[in-house]
């Protein structure tokens, strides 16, 4: 055998051993993935089986004076929040309009026929905003969030026009679906969960806005965001507004 064909066949086993490597790293690399795969999906179901309960009022959509129940916002520039209008239970799915149809789909509630409670869709509207000049945050509940604890910020919400951003609006587009973030847990920090302006005027829909304790996956492919029952001692629905009073004596009493 010359030495060509030594070398000849050296180069050949040289190569037929890196394919035999490179098929195990490859193999090893998808058991790796699947085992990652498998890790995150039990992860993913062990977060949502924490306990949840919301921390902060009004998730149900009470207005007084032009503002969310429950909630303080930014006095630098204009902002009113009115109801749109309200979606009710026990109605068969054919007889729903058009819009109906498509904000219970967005919630995974495609075809059915009851839930609870009513949904108030609301409309927040803005302007007057100058970022040279004013703070971006719009609204938020009075209450600060607890971060001892993981929580979730969220909402079902649609932009109509301009632009805003973060917390229980986090996400939000043209199209209606599931907005909010997660939060890891930091001991005794707080938090006043604040959407941002980011336009000097803008319009924005939305309903079922809150702060909840425990990890709930924000996916608009799979929305899992509810209405979430209260630590305040309400009733798990709480849709009865706060007793009547003016709202600077209701900020002092919350705070």
């Amino acid at each position: 055998m010359t030495i060509e064909q030594r070398l000849a066949d050296a180069v050949q086993a040289s190569n037929q051993l890196t394919e035999v490597v490179q098929n195990k790293i490859n193999k090893i690399n998808q058991q790796l993935q699947a085992a990652e795969d498998r890790f995150n999906a039990f992860m993913l179901e062990a977060r949502k089986e924490r306990p949840f309960y919301r921390q902060s009022k009004n998730q149900f959509g009470n207005l007084v004076d032009k503002m969310l129940d429950g909630f303080d916002k930014s006095n630098s520039f204009s902002i009113e929040v009115s109801l749109y209008r309200e979606i009710k239970t026990g109605i068969d799915w054919e007889k729903r309009d058009s819009e109906e149809k498509e904000i219970l789909t967005c919630m995974g509630l495609k075809g059915h026929q009851f839930f609870q409670p009513k949904i108030r869709i609301l409309r927040m509207v803005w302007s007057g905003y100058d970022q040279e000049k004013h703070n971006s945050n719009i609204i938020w509940p009075i209450i600060p969030a607890n971060r001892s604890v993981p929580v979730t910020t969220g909402s079902y919400a649609k932009l109509i026009s301009g632009d805003i951003r973060h917390t229980w609006l986090n996400g939000v587009n043209h199209e209606w679906g599931v907005c909010g973030e997660n939060y890891d847990s930091q001991p005794g920090l707080y938090f006043h969960a604040h959407p941002y302006v980011y336009s000097p005027a803008g319009e924005v829909l939305f309903f079922w806005p809150a702060i909840v304790t425990g990890y709930v996956p924000i996916d608009r492919d799979n929305p899992l965001w509810g209405y979430y029952p209260s630590m305040h001692g309400e009733n798990p629905f709480d849709t009865d507004p706060v007793p009547n009073m003016d709202r600077e004596s209701r900020r002092s009493t919350e705070r």
